[in-house]
């Protein structure tokens, strides 16, 4: 009888081994650099680790859309303007006005909450705009 009380002792410890540690979700801008000059064309790209960006919310077979732990999206703001919430790490903007830029990027979950603190950079753009007078271009670049 004193063994199969040990048993249960010598296999937890083999037991929570098993259970998958739950890492924080990491993001990171690769581009731009910060303090960096950019002319016309802006590269944008983020690194994210630990998290799944998708924009396919939903759980599979149920009737309401509700937020999946562990997945989201990616939140850009320029300049304290909202570009776009997707999946994309990877953009291209063009036609950024010549100034010191700031870029917000957040990770999110699908109800729009951060589930990391953001990361920002600023960087200066030189390019003449002539008579321009849209918003900046955003284009995704493929994975």
């Amino acid at each position: 009888m004193k063994t199969l009380w040990l048993l249960p002792l010598v296999l937890m410890p083999a037991l929570l081994a098993q259970e998958e540690e739950v890492k924080p979700p990491v993001l990171r801008i690769l581009l731009p650099e910060a303090n960096a000059v950019y002319g016309k064309h802006l590269p944008i790209q983020v690194e994210v680790e630990h998290f799944r960006l998708t924009n396919d919310w939903s759980v599979p077979g149920e009737e309401e859309r509700l937020p999946v732990t562990g997945a989201g999206h990616l939140q850009y703001v320029l300049d304290n303007r909202p570009l776009m919430h997707t999946d994309s790490t990877r953009l291209v903007l063009e036609d950024l006005p010549t100034a010191e830029h700031i870029l917000v990027v957040t990770l999110v979950g699908h109800d729009h909450i951060p589930v990391g603190p953001e990361q920002r950079v600023i960087f200066k753009v030189v390019a003449p705009r002539k008579g321009l007078s849209r918003p900046p271009l955003i284009g995704l670049t493929p994975e």
